[in-house]
C-alpha cells in the first residue's frame, strides 16, 4: 500500500513538472469567425451571389412549371409527335435544372469555389495571426476549442520525421 501511494505520488509530480513546462492554448474559432470583419463581408458577398443563383434557379423553374402547365392543358389536342416532343422538351429542361443546382449548390459547385475563393486569404490571415501569438507567448500547442483542431505547434514537438524513421526500421509491411 505505502509503495502504491508512493508510485502514485511519483505520477503526480510527474505530471505537474509535465504541465508546468508545456504551454497550451485554445481559441474559439467560432468567435473569431464572427467577430472578424473580413469574415463578415465574405458572407456578404457570398450571400448576394446566392441569391442570384437562387434568382436564376427560381426563373428556371418558373419556367419549366409554365410549360409543363401549358403542355396538360393542350396534350389531348395535341398529335402523338408533337405530345413526344413537348415531353422530350420537358425533360431536357428539368435535366438543365438539376444540372445548373449541381454546377452551383453542388458539393463542388461555383458557389463553394467562391466561398473558398474568398476565404482563403482570410483564413490565412486567421492563421498567421496564430503562429504569431503562438510563438511570441511562447506557446507549445494551440487547439480550437470548437473542433480540437491544432493549430499551432512548436516544431521541437513535430514526431513525423522520427515516426518515418522507426518505420524504415520496421521495413515495409507485406501482405
Amino acid at each position: 500500500m505505502i509503495k502504491l501511494n508512493k508510485l502514485m505520488l511519483f505520477f503526480t509530480i510527474i505530471c505537474g513538472i509535465l504541465s508546468a513546462e508545456l504551454k497550451i492554448g485554445y481559441v474559439d474559432s467560432q468567435k473569431i469567425m464572427s467577430s472578424f470583419e473580413p469574415v463578415r463581408q465574405v458572407q456578404i458577398k457570398l450571400e448576394k451571389e446566392q441569391r442570384k443563383l437562387e434568382n436564376e434557379m427560381n426563373n428556371l423553374m418558373t419556367h419549366l412549371d409554365s410549360l409543363t402547365q401549358d403542355y396538360e392543358r393542350q396534350r389531348l389536342l395535341m398529335s402523338e409527335n408533337r405530345r413526344s416532343e413537348k415531353e422530350k422538351e420537358l425533360r431536357k429542361l428539368d435535366e438543365n435544372i438539376q444540372r445548373f443546382q449541381m454546377e452551383k449548390f453542388g458539393p463542388e459547385g461555383e458557389i463553394y469555389r467562391k466561398q473558398n475563393q474568398l476565404l482563403k486569404p482570410v483564413l490565412s490571415s486567421i492563421d498567421e495571426a496564430i503562429q504569431i501569438v503562438g510563438g511570441e507567448q511562447g506557446y507549445d500547442f494551440i487547439f480550437d476549442a470548437m473542433t480540437g483542431a491544432l493549430l499551432y505547434a512548436l516544431e521541437a514537438h513535430n514526431l513525423t520525421d522520427a515516426v518515418l524513421e522507426e518505420l524504415d526500421k520496421l521495413g515495409t509491411v507485406t501482405e
